[in-house]
């Protein structure tokens, strides 16, 4: 059984790899953070993975999600980061406490992986050769990783392992309620689902007897990190709302500022599980 991070619930799974099997048969601790990919054809039935992208760490793990990093590569040594990002390739420069940003030029194709040149010029030059390689690789603390990584930096070789990054944009698509108490009513019952897709979809429940009223709409997130729902349609009707939220540490989101629909700043929607609509995940 797994629980997805930020959701109570836990699901079946079905490990088509092994992997899992043969790494809690040798777990001391009952609980162990992984990152799969698989299918889930209908609620209720088990997830059928088919690929392990990382095993190791707690459950605490499930903070750690590399936002606006396509890939970090590290090593311990000696020590050194890396970090692919789109405004270029930031290196935590080893023995020293600085960070040295490269141009980002396109990858060269290796067929078991991507190599990145870069190099800078000033006072000091640098050149950089990232290679980030399909073949599995095991850190220090027992982490187990999709991708091996290695850097030369000035002709100095350094090794290590490496993962994907952007894990909050896996994460934060799914369902988020929350129930807003009436002063004379029974209240409401508000969900949000949020698609890979880029779709959001509101549904207000006043537990009335009368229809559910529902938003339709879009969805990016920022540089900041805040997430806004651009809300375009009400019952078929079109109309314009904007929601900003931010998302707190169990990941949950947190409404900023007032909104005339749900009220003052504070409404907090709590991550119930995957989004509404099941959706096979790329193998």
């Amino acid at each position: 059984m797994f629980k997805p991070c930020y959701v109570a619930k836990k699901e079946l799974i079905n490990d088509h790899t092994g992997k899992l099997q043969k790494r809690l048969n040798k777990q001391i601790e009952p609980t162990v953070y992984v990152e799969l990919s698989g299918d889930n054809i209908a609620p209720g039935r088990p997830w059928d993975i088919y690929k392990v992208h990382l095993i190791g760490g707690n459950e605490s793990t499930c903070g750690y999600e590399l936002s606006g990093n396509d890939f970090r590569a590290a090593g311990n040594s000696p020590v050194w980061i890396t970090d692919l990002r789109t405004d270029g390739i930031h290196v935590q420069n080893y023995g020293r406490l600085a960070r040295l940003i490269f141009p980002l030029r396109d990858p060269i194709n290796l067929g078991n992986g991507r190599e990145w040149n870069s190099e800078l010029k000033g006072i000091e030059a640098y050149k950089l050769s990232l290679k980030i390689l399909e073949i599995p690789c095991r850190d220090r603390y027992g982490i187990e990783y999709e991708y091996s990584s290695e850097m030369t930096l000035n002709g100095k070789v350094f090794s290590g392992c490496a993962r994907e990054g952007n894990l909050d944009l896996r994460t934060l698509p799914g369902l988020y309620s929350t129930e807003l108490p009436g002063v004379r009513s029974a209240g409401r019952f508000i969900t949000l689902d949020i698609t890979r897709e880029g779709d959001v979809i509101v549904t207000q429940d006043y537990r009335n007897r009368q229809p559910l009223i529902i938003q339709k709409g879009s969805w990016e997130r920022l540089s900041s990190g805040r997430i806004v729902l651009h809300l375009t349609e009400t019952d078929g009707r079109k109309e314009s709302e904007v929601l900003i939220f931010e998302r707190d540490r169990r990941g949950g989101l947190l409404l900023k500022g007032y909104s005339s629909t749900y009220g003052k700043s504070g409404l907090r929607l709590e991550r119930v599980g995957p989004e509404r609509i099941y959706r096979k995940v790329s193998r």
